[in-house]
C-alpha cells in the first residue's frame, strides 16, 4: 500500500457562475498561490464553472473536485465529485436523506455545510433544517466553516462529537466558503490524507476513508475525524 501523506484542499469555493468574485481560473490560480495542493468548486446549484477549473488545475498543478452546493431553503449540502443528477429544487427535509444516499451511490461525497450559520434573512437555507436520518447517508461534516474563530463553530463542534459519538461515520472537513481575493488570516484548511497519485479520486477516497483532519493555517490540527474506514 502507498504511502498516505496529508495534503491542504479547500473543499468549498465559490466563483462567478454563483456569487464569487473569482473566474474559475482564478480561483485555481489563488489556491495554488496560497500552497493548497487542491479544491472543490462548489458553486450554488451549478456546475457549469467545473471545466475551466479542472483545465486551470492542470495548468497549474492543483487537483481540482467538480462539484455544487445543493443551496436549499433547508440547509446547504456540497456534493463532491460531479457524479450525481440530483436537481437541487427536488430537495426537501422529507426526501433529503433519500437525495443524498442516490448521490453517494453514484460516487459522489456528499458534505453538510455550516449547520448553524446565521440563517433567514442574512443567509437563506444557510442553517441546516434537515432532519437527523441525514447524518446517515451523508459523507463529510464541516465541523468548521469560514473563520475558525466563528461562534457558530462551537455548535458544529459539539454536534459532530455527538454524532460521531452515537456511531456516525462523518468525515471532519472544513470549508472556508471562499467567494474572492481577501486576507487569509483566521482561516484554515482540510488536511486530506491521500494513498498513491494526488488527484480528485484519491481526495474523495481520502473523505470516504475518513482521512481527513481540519487545521489552521500553519498545518495545526484542530480536530481529526475520529474513525477510519
Amino acid at each position: 500500500m502507498s504511502e498516505i501523506i496529508y495534503y491542504p484542499f479547500e473543499l468549498h469555493c465559490h466563483t462567478v457562475h454563483s456569487d464569487g468574485a473569482f473566474t474559475p481560473r482564478e480561483l485555481v490560480k489563488a489556491a495554488a498561490e496560497r500552497g493548497l495542493k487542491g479544491i472543490a468548486l462548489t458553486d450554488h446549484n451549478t456546475a457549469t464553472g467545473n471545466a475551466e477549473a479542472l483545465r486551470a488545475g492542470e495548468e497549474f498543478g492543483i487537483a481540482v473536485i467538480p462539484g455544487t452546493e445543493w443551496t436549499t431553503f433547508y440547509g446547504h449540502i456540497t456534493v463532491l465529485g460531479g457524479r450525481s443528477d440530483i436537481d437541487w429544487r427536488s430537495v426537501t427535509p422529507k426526501n433529503a436523506a433519500d437525495k443524498v444516499a442516490r448521490a453517494v451511490m453514484l460516487g459522489d461525497a456528499a458534505v453538510l455545510a455550516h449547520p448553524y450559520r446565521v440563517g433567514y434573512p442574512v443567509c437563506t437555507g444557510g442553517r441546516s433544517e434537515f432532519p437527523e436520518e441525514i447524518f446517515d447517508v451523508l459523507t463529510g461534516y464541516e465541523v468548521y466553516s469560514g473563520l475558525l474563530a466563528d461562534p457558530t463553530n462551537r455548535r458544529s463542534y459539539a454536534e459532530y462529537a455527538r454524532l460521531t459519538a452515537a456511531g456516525k461515520k462523518l468525515a471532519a472537513l472544513y470549508g472556508r466558503d471562499w467567494h474572492g481575493p481577501s486576507s487569509d488570516v483566521g482561516y484554515g484548511v482540510t488536511l486530506l490524507g491521500i494513498s498513491g497519485t494526488l488527484n480528485a479520486a484519491n481526495a474523495l477516497e481520502a473523505i470516504r476513508s475518513g482521512r481527513t483532519a481540519v487545521a489552521d493555517r500553519n498545518g495545526n490540527t484542530i480536530i481529526e475525524t475520529p474513525w477510519r474506514a
